[in-house]
């Protein structure tokens, strides 16, 4: 037992669990993870068979990435005991008069009120030592003690760890699209996480859906904003390009003179809580809306479009190309521009509706030949084909995540970088001190950044 105690608490364990958790990593890297071992064969994956009994697919919830980590846990914690039972014996160990009297960095001041000078400086007793035959002596201290920090940041590792076993286990991510006057409902339960499907493997029943988790969202409004962007006509003809970059030829501004920037996409939605809450929630790109465990990101975007061609009426998608009938090729609409542009001058106006019809050959699928724009309410007549824009509709795509690790790695890193910087920048000091003969030998230790050792000395001095 005390072999494994030793073993346990030894640096040099820490030093070789994370190395080869270094090789785990490695392995992560090269091979594709959450692919299927099927799908990795057929690709021409080399090592099947070690692949396979190693899980190397998906590395990091494999017997041999969870047995690493178990072992850098129970390392850890152990460090922790080892380091509390020494930080414990520190604070007792105290420097011998003799040492303390010929130390090289002792400083020398008269007996009188040295103790009052350190209560001014901020310095409180922690601890002493008699001795009949010699000087005792006396230790204070000032600011937070070093040693413990190290400590933290060993407990702050282990929270990490265990967010991230947390995360691993019962995080899941979905999607959902809201369109004005459509409630969607969601979850915040999934049979799809890793430890639901552990429970179904075990033979353990699950419910469907639990009501107490779901919540209704109710699109409001979905706006998008552009800024006025510089368009230009950059040539196709590689000689046309290269006289460009021999600066013979200047770049010319398209006829429109300008580009639509996207600036931000703004959702506007009722969140119906679980236990009958209404609240009015709002979200764009990098500003998620959260409430309870549920978040919501704004992804993106789906905008449905109502076309006539020729007199006949076709529902399309942005993006989606779809035929004409009797109409060789196909056609496909780009995204259309609606809300606010944002001009160079400071001014605002609402965009009307428009998008650009695009043609696309049968002889040559990857090719796009743009036709002309298309506004709301508008028409365009080519290749034969009446184009009108009758009406249209966008969806916000919000995606949805449930992750109970993440507060646990939250508080990780606050022990973790509260550590590190009050270890860098703090200030902790240590005067240890004895009296023989009207005159006090003082030892200053100092850790930290900022630290003053000299600003003490003059205040012990004054």
């Amino acid at each position: 037992m005390l072999m494994l105690y030793r073993l346990f608490s030894s640096l040099k364990t820490s030093v070789y669990v994370l190395s080869f958790i270094c090789v785990i990593f490695l392995i992560g890297t090269i091979f594709p993870q959450g692919e299927n071992i099927e799908d990795y064969i057929e690709a021409g994956g080399k090592y099947v068979s070690i692949v396979r009994a190693l899980d190397f697919l998906d590395i990091f919830m494999s017997p041999l990435f969870l047995f690493a980590v178990a072992v850098l846990l129970v390392n850890l914690a152990v460090c922790l005991y080892d380091r509390f039972r020494i930080f414990l014996k520190i604070k007792r160990t105290l420097i011998d008069f003799e040492r303390l009297k010929s130390h090289p960095a002792v400083l020398r001041f008269r007996k009188d009120d040295i103790e009052k000078r350190l209560g001014k400086a901020g310095f409180s007793f922690k601890t002493g030592m008699k001795d009949a035959a010699l000087p005792g002596i006396r230790i204070y201290e000032k600011g937070i003690q070093y040693w413990w920090l190290s400590w933290f940041y060993h407990v702050g590792i282990i929270l990490a760890i265990s967010g991230f076993f947390l995360t691993a286990l019962f995080a899941f991510e979905k999607d959902v699209l809201l369109y004005p006057g459509k409630p969607e409902t969601i979850s915040l339960y999934s049979k799809e996480t890793r430890w639901n499907k552990i429970l179904e493997k075990a033979g353990i029943e699950l419910q469907e859906k639990r009501a107490g988790d779901e919540y209704v969202l109710t699109l409001e409004e979905f706006r998008t904003e552009y800024y006025q962007g510089l368009k230009l006509d950059y040539p196709k003809a590689k000689l046309e390009r290269l006289a460009l970059g021999l600066g013979v030829k200047k770049l010319q501004l398209s006829e429109k003179q300008f580009s639509y920037m996207p600036k931000m996409w703004l959702t506007r939605f009722e969140v119906k809580a679980p236990d009958g809450r209404l609240l009015d929630a709002e979200l764009w790109v990098n500003k998620p809306f959260r409430t309870g465990g549920l978040t919501l990101y704004q992804m993106g975007y789906e905008q449905k479009a109502e076309l006539s061609a020729n007199g006949k009426l076709i529902d399309t998608e942005a993006r989606v190309p779809f035929h004409v009938k009797d109409v060789k090729g196909k056609f496909v609409l780009g995204t259309v521009k609606s809300g606010v542009l944002f001009r160079k001058d400071g001014t605002t106006e609402e965009i009307k509706p428009v998008t650009t019809v695009y043609y696309i050959p049968e002889e040559a699928p990857s090719s796009r030949e743009a036709l002309g724009e298309l506004s709301f309410g508008g028409k365009i007549n080519a290749k034969g084909v009446v184009f009108k824009f009758k009406d249209y509709k966008e969806g916000s795509y919000l995606s949805y995540r449930k992750d109970p690790g993440v507060r646990l790695v939250e508080i990780a890193c606050w022990f973790v970088f509260l550590g590190l910087f009050v270890r860098s920048l703090g200030a902790w000091y240590r005067v240890q001190y004895a009296v023989e003969n009207e005159v006090a030998y003082v030892l200053i230790s100092t850790r930290g950044i900022l630290a003053d050792k000299d600003r003490i000395i003059k205040k012990l001095e004054s």
